[in-house]
């Protein structure tokens, strides 16, 4: 059986994938076993993976913790619709990692100023990052977009020892081998092996909000507004706090704050 990629390729629909990404979100064994049983009975030849996920999603909603996390590349995508949310949520990601962070500053090249999306420093690293936002699956950052970065990093290597491309997608292998070749760093989904997007936000449950399943529409809007990124910080804040920077009525804050304590209890 073969199932239809967001880029319009196929690939043979693999059961085994559901079940480890499920026992990553925390479902017991039997529990995935059940959903990637249940996913491949309903499957049909020309499937595509969004459908997948789809089913794989219904089937998970009977335990609602690990659906959410089970939907993180979702989440990811709708923290649109702009990238500039996603720089915010990546640099919170950093801070908890132990760097400093300013994003969409300003730095003079040669000639011109460059807008730099994440500046980020650690002991001896000053570390240029370009971000590439995407709301579509199948949508790539591509050659073009690590080149881009790189010759911006040259134009401001004198304040920086090093240059990442960061993308909530993936990158093309045209990309990533231009990259090895110059040094740019690339961190996307399941790209590097280790250090990839999904173990930095895992290894420390830094989960964005949009992984909640309450959080869409005004909802959605307010928690942008407010500057409020991960769900921990859902936890941690106060509702005078989170009252204050999002606008929104004690009902709805107290149910999200609920909704992110089970999250990442």
């Amino acid at each position: 059986m073969f199932i239809v990629k967001a880029d319009g390729s196929q690939e043979r629909f693999d059961k085994k994938k559901i079940f480890r990404t499920a026992r990553k979100a925390g479902a017991s064994r039997a529990f995935a076993e059940e959903v990637s049983n249940k996913v491949e009975a309903e499957i049909k030849e020309g499937i595509t993976t969004k459908e997948v996920l789809q089913l794989a999603l219904k089937f998970l909603r009977k335990e609602k913790v690990v659906a959410e996390k089970y939907s993180l590349k979702k989440a990811l995508m709708e923290l649109g619709p702009a990238g500039y949310y996603f720089e915010k949520y990546f640099a919170k990601v950093l801070e908890h990692y132990g760097y400093k962070t300013k994003v969409g500053i300003l730095l003079r090249g040669k000639k011109i100023n460059q807008e730099i999306d994440i500046f980020a420093t650690k002991e001896t690293a000053s570390i240029m990052i370009e971000c590439k936002y995407h709301n579509r699956m199948g949508n790539h950052s591509n050659l073009k977009v690590a080149m881009y970065t790189y010759a911006r990093y040259l134009d401001v290597k004198k304040y920086a020892n090093s240059a990442w491309l960061v993308t909530n997608t993936k990158c093309t292998p045209s990309a990533k081998k231009y990259a090895e070749g110059v040094d740019l760093k690339i961190i996307g989904w399941s790209h590097p092996k280790k250090g990839n997007l999904q173990d930095l936000i895992e290894e420390k449950g830094l989960y964005p909000v949009t992984v909640l399943f309450r959080v869409k529409g005004y909802i959605k809007e307010k928690l942008i507004e407010g500057k409020i990124a991960l769900v921990n910080e859902l936890v941690n804040l106060s509702i005078e706090d989170l009252k204050e920077k999002t606008r929104l009525s004690e009902k709805d804050l107290n149910a999200l704050k609920q909704d992110a304590i089970d999250l990442i209890k």
